[in-house]
Order: structure tokens, then C-alpha cells, then sequence
């Protein structure tokens, strides 16, 4: 009895890798035919556009009229010279 649950274990244990070995198999040639992309499809949304749904507090819009950015950064200016 034990021995039979235990063939009939691995039977159906055998089949189901044989069965996603294929699928792996079929999806793996579709890969390299380029018959799946990625986000390039019309209709589908940007990962800027995504983040910009699901968490609006943490992106910005862009400014209509950008201020002047300070040229000193760290206490050095952009051209190298020390203040």
C-alpha cells in the first residue's frame, strides 16, 4: 500500500516536471523569436508614469520655471575653485 502512494507520488511529481519543462521551453522560444516584449506595447504605461499613479506624494512635477541652482556645492564651486 505504502509502495503504491509512493509510485503515485512520483508519478504525478514526473509528469508535472515534464509539463513545466515545456512550458519553460515554449516560453523561452518566444523570448528569442520577440514574440514577448516588455513595457514597449502601445497602451501599456512608462515606469515614470506608473510611479507617478501609484505614489503621487513622492514624485514631483517638473517646475514650469526652474530657479537657478546655487553654483557652490560642499563649499566648492563649479569651476573648481575654493571659497
Amino acid at each position: 500500500m505504502t509502495n503504491a502512494i509512493l509510485l503515485s507520488l512520483t508519478l504525478v511529481l514526473l509528469v508535472a516536471t515534464i509539463v513545466q519543462a515545456v512550458q519553460i521551453g515554449g516560453l523561452q522560444s518566444q523570448t528569442l523569436t520577440g514574440a514577448v516584449t516588455a513595457a514597449a506595447n502601445p497602451g501599456e504605461e512608462t515606469y515614470e508614469q506608473m510611479m507617478a499613479r501609484m505614489h503621487p506624494d513622492q514624485v514631483q512635477a517638473p517646475a514650469a520655471s526652474a530657479p537657478a541652482l546655487p553654483s557652490m556645492v560642499g563649499g566648492c564651486q563649479r569651476d573648481g575653485r575654493r571659497t
